[in-house]
Order: structure tokens, then sequence, then C-alpha cells
């Protein structure tokens, strides 16, 4: 995968061990899993070192509209530094592969993976580390371009990639 000048080599990333099962995740990590090489977990400190310009997303609820003023990494940033366990037998097999974002109380939205590539869909999601001018302990999932905040998802402490079919 072609290597992002926005984020640093993963060594750079200040790594931690990935717990064992049935240790939870401090309250400022991310673990990034599944059907990838390696699992490994970032702080959201060390994400938030390397965020983008600020910008504003818009969207509808059920009673006004909101604008909200977020910065972060693009999600297909962060997920280009993961190595996919790929099946050489499949044409196109990373195209096959669903990004599973889950938060802190079990919310959960998939993400295809095509939908996030800029080559392909560039939905432009967004791990947002800092949100209305304040720094969050575990990153926002913002969908800027939807319509409505339904696949924003907050306190992500898990993006599980898992093939599908």
């Amino acid at each position: 995968m072609e290597q992002s000048p926005f984020l640093p080599q993963q060594s750079d990333l200040h790594l931690v061990q990935v717990p064992p099962p049935g240790r939870p995740l401090r309250s400022d990590q991310l673990l990034v899993t599944g059907d990838i090489v390696h699992d490994w977990v970032i702080v959201t400190a060390d994400l938030h070192a390397h965020a983008r310009e600020p910008v504003n997303v818009r969207y509808v609820t059920r009673h006004a509209q909101e604008v909200h003023h977020v910065q972060g990494v693009p999600l297909h940033q962060l997920l280009a530094r993961v190595s996919l366990r790929r099946d050489g037998r499949r044409k196109k097999d990373h195209l096959s592969f669903v990004v599973l974002a889950r938060s802190e109380d079990d919310y959960q939205v998939v993400l295809s993976w095509a939908e996030i590539a800029p080559d392909l869909g560039a939905c432009a999601a967004l791990l947002a580390t800092r949100y209305n001018g304040r720094l969050l302990t575990r990153p926002t999932l913002v969908v800027p371009h939807d319509g409505q905040a339904n696949r924003y998802v907050r306190g992500v402490c898990r993006l599980q990639l898992v093939r599908v079919g």
C-alpha cells in the first residue's frame, strides 16, 4: 500500500503491545485488528499529532441542522499502514474487505474498503481527535458527506478489518 505523507511509519506512532485477550485497552487507545498481518494499538494523542487542518461538518438531526468543527486523520490514511491478509487467488481481493468501527458502548458501523479508498469511493471518513475544540480521549469516526450522523461513532476503541464473502 502507498505510504501516506500525513502519517509516520508504524515505528514512529509509539505503538504499544496489543493486550492479551480479556485485558481491556487503556481509555486513550484504539485497537486495529482483524484479517490483517499484525494487530496494533494506537494512542489517540499520537493520532492527533498527525491530524489535518480542521473542517466543518454539517448534518441534520430530528430537530435541527448542526455544524461541528472537527480535526483528525483520514481513515484511509491510517488504514494505509495496515497489511491485509490477502488471498492471491481472488481477483481484487482488497475490495472484499470491510472496516467495522466499534465504540466503547458497542455501537458499530461498517464501511467498505472501496468506499473509503481515495481512488474509488473516497468518502472522506475521518477519525476525529478534536471535536468542537475539545481534544477527545478516543477518536470519533466522522463521515462528513453523510447528511445525517448515523455513521458517526463516538469513542472508537476498535477498527476491525474483515473479509466478507
